[in-house]
């Protein structure tokens, strides 16, 4: 499958995307060469059979028991914390927004 320009438009439109003119030849350079990536995918062979005979070289018995160790409380993990309020972590803003500036939740 080959990307070209009638199908990058429709991929465009689908996605809300506003191509530049510059930008286009990139686009259809890195399109066409994940598509031939995922092609490759096809010349595989996936037969379950194979899957199924290396699944059964583990034995339940060599996997460890999953054992809760070091459990902290509430109170002693905000302590550990950089920065913390009476009930939660602080962290800093995502994307230059901090929490001042999000409105009250109605």
């Amino acid at each position: 499958m080959i990307i070209d320009n009638e199908l990058l438009n429709k991929l465009a439109y689908l996605c809300r995307l506003e191509l530049p003119p510059h930008e286009r030849d990139t686009m259809l350079h890195d399109l066409n060469a994940m598509v031939e990536w995922v092609e490759q995918l096809d010349e595989l062979n996936v037969d379950n059979s194979i899957a199924l005979e290396e699944a059964s070289i583990l034995e339940p018995a060599s996997l460890r028991s999953d054992v809760v160790l070091n459990l902290l409380s509430h109170k002693q993990a905000l302590a550990l914390a950089p920065s913390s309020d009476s009930n939660y972590f602080r962290v800093p803003s995502v994307k230059g927004i901090s929490t001042t500036e999000l409105p009250e939740p109605s």
